[in-house]
Order: C-alpha cells, then sequence, then structure tokens
C-alpha cells in the first residue's frame, strides 16, 4: 500500500491534489432549553453531550459552548395565617416553634399536595428554628404558580417557611422562594394545611430578580370574594380547615368541629392534646375543644357565629 501511495505522488502533485488551501473552522455546538410541566427545564446541546448546569441558589456554572440562562423566578411574599394572629406585634405567634413541634421535613408531601416542577421533601435545619423574634417561624407553607392564561393550571409549587412577621422565605429562613420556571406572568396561590387557600385575581410578572407580593394589606387582590379574613388593615387567610378539603364546616358531615373532639379523647371536652396536628387551628402545640383559645370556636366564627350549619368556602377557581 506504502509502495503505491509513493508511486502515485507526482501524478497527484501534478492534478493539484495538495495545491488547495484550507481555512481553519471552529465548529461549536448549538442548543437550547425547554420548560418541561410537572419536571422543571430541560437544557440541550447539539454537536456536543448535555451538560447539566449547577447552581447554589445564587450563582450558576454550566460547562461546554452552551451556557445555559437561570430558568427560575424569585419572590418576596408576605401573607398572615389567622390561626396564630394576634393584634401585638410581630402579628403571629410561634407556639408550634416554642414547643418544638414543626417537623424538620416539610409536611405537604405526605398529605398528598402535588410537586410541581418541584421535588418536594424540603428540610429546615435546627438553627433556622432556633431564631426568635419577628423571624421566628411560625409553621411549613405551601405555594403555587399558575399559568398567566389558565389560573387552574398549576405549573410550579415549592414548600416554604412563614415566620411571625409574615415574610414567607426559603428553607434557610432568609432567601427568597424560588421557582423552577422561565421568567413570566403567573398566578400565584398560598396555601397551609389547616386555612383556606388564596390566589391572586391578576397574573404577576415574575423575574430571577426577587418579585415583592404582599397579600396582608389589600394591595394585591385576591380571588373571589371574601377570599381572606380581614381584621383592621390586616388580611390573613381563614383559619379552622381541619379536614383540608377547602371548606369550613362545623356541622353535618364532614365537619372541622368533630375531629378536634375525637383528637382529645371524644369525652371529656376539656382535656387537651399537645403536638403537630390538623386540629390545631390557632397553632399552638395545643390542641382544645372548650375553654379559652380553643380551637373550635374559631371554626363557627369563620362560618358566621349563629348558623351552625352555615359553611365558608375556599375562593379558588
Amino acid at each position: 500500500m506504502l509502495r503505491s501511495l509513493i508511486l502515485a505522488m507526482p501524478y497527484l502533485f501534478a492534478l493539484g491534489a495538495f495545491s488547495q488551501s484550507v481555512t481553519p473552522v471552529v465548529i461549536s455546538g448549538c442548543g437550547g432549553g425547554s420548560v418541561v410541566p410537572g419536571v422543571g427545564s430541560v437544557q440541550f446541546t447539539v454537536g456536543e453531550p448535555a451538560i447539566t448546569s449547577a447552581t447554589n441558589g445564587t450563582n450558576m456554572l454550566t460547562q461546554g459552548f452552551h451556557q445555559g440562562a437561570f430558568v427560575r423566578v424569585r419572590l418576596n411574599i408576605k401573607a398572615f395565617l389567622q390561626g396564630p394572629w394576634t393584634v401585638s406585634t410581630p402579628p403571629m405567634t410561634d407556639g408550634l416553634r416554642t414547643g418544638g413541634w414543626i417537623p424538620a421535613a416539610e409536611p405537604y408531601t405526605a398529605l398528598g399536595y402535588p410537586a410541581v416542577a418541584g421535588a418536594g421533601g424540603e428540610t429546615v435545619a435546627p438553627a433556622v428554628l432556633a431564631v426568635t423574634g419577628a423571624n421566628a417561624i411560625v409553621d411549613w407553607v405551601y405555594l403555587q404558580l399558575r399559568d398567566k392564561n389558565t389560573n387552574t393550571l398549576v405549573v410550579a409549587s415549592c414548600r416554604a417557611l412563614i415566620q411571625r412577621d409574615g415574610d414567607i422565605v426559603a428553607t434557610d429562613g432568609v432567601s427568597p422562594v424560588t421557582f423552577y420556571r422561565p421568567s413570566d406572568n403567573y398566578f400565584l396561590s398560598v396555601q397551609h394545611r389547616n386555612h383556606l387557600s388564596i390566589l391572586t385575581l391578576n397574573s404577576i410578572a415574575l423575574t430571577n430578580t426577587p418579585v415583592s407580593v404582599n397579600l396582608t394589606n389589600g394591595t394585591v387582590a385576591t380571588y373571589g370574594t371574601n377570599a381572606q379574613r380581614i381584621s383592621g388593615a390586616a388580611r390573613m387567610l381563614w383559619a379552622g380547615d381541619v379536614t383540608d378539603n377547602e371548606v369550613i364546616k362545623y356541622a353535618g358531615s364532614a365537619n372541622d368541629r368533630d375531629p378536634i373532639l375525637t383528637l382529645i379523647g371524644g369525652s371529656v371536652p376539656t382535656a387537651t392534646t399537645t403536638g403537630y396536628h390538623p386540629q390545631d387551628v390557632t397553632l399552638d402545640g395545643t390542641v382544645k375543644y372548650a375553654g379559652s383559645n380553643n380551637d373550635r370556636d374559631v371554626i363557627l366564627q369563620n362560618i358566621g357565629g349563629s348558623v351552625p350549619t352555615a359553611t365558608r368556602n375556599a375562593q379558588m377557581p
């Protein structure tokens, strides 16, 4: 083979086979990204292997030609829960925290709340639960982003922490809440395991730069009629949805009052039980059916206080 090539070289040179110049060309990859409902975002490249981006919540590191942009939006959310509400400052109590009842792992996955574009299973460190004062943790909350064109379509969810002053923060106790969605307009829903859910009336423009959404003072309208309980200038989520079915009910089948009596024993209405229970409407760590600051009265008051068969429904589409 080598001998044949050597013999042929003069002929090849005569034809000019080696007389053409070659210009160096860099062939780089190209790619893009797409949001997958219920999963998150997918990035891809053409021309080299797919690349995974890593983020520590502030910075992003990628490798190769495709440098992915941030696919997330962040919010500074403020809301109040009626259960631990007080007219003092800060406006909510933290009895669950001081009693050591707040679980280290978020409770919503076990309760059947869907994880959309977020895996769930968030945890909180003991140091975060040791914080006192206005930034002390009251409880876990569940948040949703919904499609700007269809307010029933959930496109992302996360589980976060609510503080005594109403600030809703990430599990580190200080950072804004993050959803892994691209910048766009979204409806926002705030939910709690024994309060009625609320949803913003209008979609909100969200970006990677934290956007403030205050649901405590009426500056952000909510969907429906009387979606929030009003106390003076403050607005809060209605308490008493012990059965977590988006209806507060005092009497009749599947009401929210009977589970309280059942949990404390069913026969002695003055008995109490401590712990992290949905029957603890006031979120103080103690379930009470009778006496001061009991959990039953809140349910009766929130359906109107005079007609025990009345109900109050969450204002959700």
